[in-house]
């Protein structure tokens, strides 16, 4: 195959058409492998090594609906569709398909979309370190807090547990948990999320059960909720802190029964979910001030992860700024600059309230208005100042060890065994801290 080159699976149980279009690919200058179902499909996806899935959208046994949802957080996907069933197409947009095509296959206009998948992949690759350790289900990092949240999140897909994940706005809490749906028996199944803050307790009650017809004003129509609309999959309640008291005692009853009743009906429906959550706020403490029940919160917190803020994992900053350039520059067909080490180290130095959503804003903004090479010159006018630093007396040990050590390793250019002998320590425990700090 060409540098370059995709692995391209093919899922159409029009044995011909499958056949026809994996021509396409091959002559393309592509790796392809085919499957004439989409049970077939999803069981290869499982087994990994796909960049993009081009896949017939109505098939007999299982929809391009399916596939996509099974492909979410690995390969893009690409639906071909009939024209019986052209309608159906922006569904398969909603739920993550990158694009769809009508059959029969315009060649050029299918070439264009797997070189834009080429080089989307080439980006995703060049995040990667060669051992593998630095890229797990689309978040980046290689310091010690962020591989062992990913190894925790290894240990706990297979389960059924409910999973409470904590951490400040912006770290990546879906992200964490799409990955361990990504890994779990349900990754076939539906994965749909929902903003509690986002809603009023109203709409979000009706949005998470659903309603029958006349329940409220406007209900014209019957409405399954987001519960039915995980069964077999996974929901994700993001921000639950912010639930109202009404609906937490709602949700823990369809937590422990397993079923859900609709607003305005009096039947029960069961659902088979797996429930992940949530929040940013520190929910210990508004059980003790009564402001969310403390049943619920156990029911929850059966699992808990903490997504580390960006200033606790620093030295994955230099990989994500590499990784959102590889992603953006491919994204917007522009050539990717190189960037200036005395921008990475005022990044490093800079508050980042907003996390790694922020960082990863500032990055697409300085790539679309900066030059070949990114410079301190580049970053936006609004880019948070440094804060003042707290002084020494009223700072976590931990903090102030991690200023020290990476300080030291600035001033000796990198090199570990004289920033030992400058620490005063030696280079077996300096070592040692810099991966307990997260500083590798």
């Amino acid at each position: 195959m060409r540098s370059g080159a995709l692995s391209v699976l093919v899922i159409d149980d029009d044995r011909a058409h499958c056949a026809a279009t994996a021509e396409i690919v091959r002559r393309l200058g592509h790796g392809v492998r085919t499957a004439g179902s989409g049970e077939e499909g999803i069981a290869l996806l499982r087994e990994g090594g796909i960049d993009v899935v081009v896949t017939d959208l109505v098939m007999r046994d299982r929809s391009g609906l399916d596939v996509i949802v099974a492909a979410k957080g690995g390969p893009e996907v690409i639906v071909m569709t009939g024209f019986g069933s052209e309608e159906a197409a922006p569904a398969a947009l909603r739920a993550g398909a990158t694009a769809y095509l009508m059959k029969p296959i315009g060649v050029e206009l299918f070439r264009s979309l797997l070189d834009r998948a080429s080089r989307r992949a080439k980006g995703r690759r060049a995040a990667v370190r060669p051992d593998g350790e630095a890229c797990f289900a689309g978040m980046v990092g290689a310091s010690g807090p962020m591989r062992q949240l990913f190894d925790l999140v290894r240990r706990i897909a297979d389960s059924r547990a409910t999973v409470l994940v904590e951490g400040e706005s912006g770290t990546g809490k879906e992200l964490v948990a799409r990955a361990i749906h990504a890994r779990s028996p349900r990754a076939s199944g539906p994965f749909v999320a929902v903003n509690c803050a986002a809603l009023a307790p109203g709409v979000l009650e009706s949005e998470l059960f659903g309603h029958e017809r006349g329940a409220f004003t406007g209900a014209y129509a019957s409405r399954a909720g987001r519960f039915e609309a995980a069964d077999g999959g996974t929901l994700f309640l993001d921000e639950i802190g912010e639930m109202d008291g009404h609906l937490q005692a709602k949700l823990l009853r369809a937590v422990e029964e397993r079923e859900v009743v609709r607003v305005g009906g009096n039947d029960a429906r069961r659902v088979d979910v797996r429930l992940l959550a949530a929040t940013n706020l520190p929910l210990r403490e508004r059980v003790a001030a009564g402001a969310f029940r403390a049943d619920l919160f156990f029911r929850l917190n059966v699992v808990r992860l903490r997504v580390p803020p960006l200033r606790e994992r620093a030295g994955d900053l230099p990989l994500l700024v590499h990784a959102f350039l590889d992603e953006f520059a491919a994204e917007h067909g522009v050539h990717r600059p190189e960037v200036d080490p005395a921008l990475l180290r005022k990044l490093a130095d800079l508050p980042w309230p907003g996390n790694v959503r922020e960082l990863r804003n500032t990055v697409e903004a300085m790539l679309l208005t900066g030059g070949a090479r990114l410079g301190v010159a580049d970053l936006p006018a609004d880019t948070p100042a440094a804060a003042p630093r707290a002084p020494l007396s009223m700072r976590p040990i931990a903090d102030v060890e991690r200023e020290l050590i990476q300080n030291t390793l600035k001033d000796v250019e990198g090199n570990r065994t004289r920033a030992a002998e400058a620490l005063g320590i030696s280079a077996r425990t300096l070592y040692r801290r810099i991966k307990e700090l997260g500083l590798t």
